[in-house]
């Protein structure tokens, strides 16, 4: 498997298809963005549980284009999460919970040397906190709450720790929602045949993911500067603001590396079952 090759196929169709790829990636960022900035921060948490599936709008999109000699995308494939939502829902809840929960355990280390602000925390806070887990690939950081972080070296450990153990975790269970599609499996099947596949391909998909985090960390870099300068002059700003970023977001990042995934799992199931 020659990550490079993948890649450069993952760039070569994603030029091609690029007057289609953004706009239905875009529905599918658009309904799930919407989630994070609701006002309750309970409800914003079950809201975006209830749209983790949405997601698979990429996993149709990213197939459609591979498989197909001439893929026409439409609202079907961006919110086949939706419309699927029964079939889908299992697999991505059961992943995202396993993969939220190992994260916040990793973090509890820093909940105990903390504890003093413990009584300052409140429902809003753990549903925040579990809100931006949920919806990670939304997630713009703020950079006057990065500052006060580095101050604590433990806290930035510890933070560390958990970012590796959630795209650790996020790694492992990458091809469940392509089981689901080709193989028609269980959730439970889909999980346990995803760590099976993966465990010895973690590095190579590591490698991938390397290859495309200047353009992730680009995008965040952008996004956060705009959202420092004119997100925070009033709410209606904010959405406008990370609701266009939405469009950086797939031309620098998640339309390439959507397709990426798609072809990487494809060289991995057929080196596996050649093997057997």
């Amino acid at each position: 498997m020659d990550i490079h090759v993948i890649k450069q196929q993952s760039n070569q169709l994603y030029q091609k298809y690029k007057k289609q790829v953004i706009p239905e990636f875009f529905y599918v960022g658009y309904v799930g963005i919407l989630a994070q900035y609701l006002r309750s921060g309970i409800f914003s948490f079950f809201v975006s549980l209830f749209l983790c599936p949405i997601s698979h709008g990429y996993v149709k999109c990213a197939m459609k284009l591979v498989d197909e000699e001439k893929p026409v995308l439409d609202y079907h494939d961006s919110l086949n999460g939706i419309f699927c939502f029964p079939k889908v829902a299992p697999a991505y809840l059961m992943r995202k919970a396993i993969i939220v929960l190992c994260t916040l355990i990793c973090f509890l280390p820093s909940f105990l040397a903390i504890h003093e602000l413990i009584p300052e925390f409140s429902i809003e806070w753990f549903s925040s906190l579990g809100n931006t887990l949920i919806q990670t690939e939304y997630f713009v950081p703020q950079f006057e709450y990065i500052a006060l972080i580095l101050q604590n070296i433990f806290l930035v450990g510890n933070i560390l720790i958990c970012i590796a153990v959630y795209l650790f975790l996020t790694a492992l269970f990458m091809p469940v929602p392509y089981m689901m599609e080709l193989e028609e499996l269980s959730w439970s099947e889909c999980m346990s045949y995803s760590i099976q596949l993966m465990k010895t391909r973690i590095f190579q998909f590591a490698h991938l993911y390397i290859l495309y985090i200047l353009r992730h960390a680009c995008y965040w870099v952008i996004t956060g500067c705009i959202v420092l300068w004119i997100g925070h002059l009033n709410d209606i700003l904010m959405l406008f603001c990370i609701v266009t970023s939405l469009f950086l977001y797939i031309e620098v990042f998640k339309g390439r590396f959507e397709i990426a995934k798609y072809l990487f799992y494809k060289e991995m199931r057929n080196e596996y079952h050649e093997r057997d």
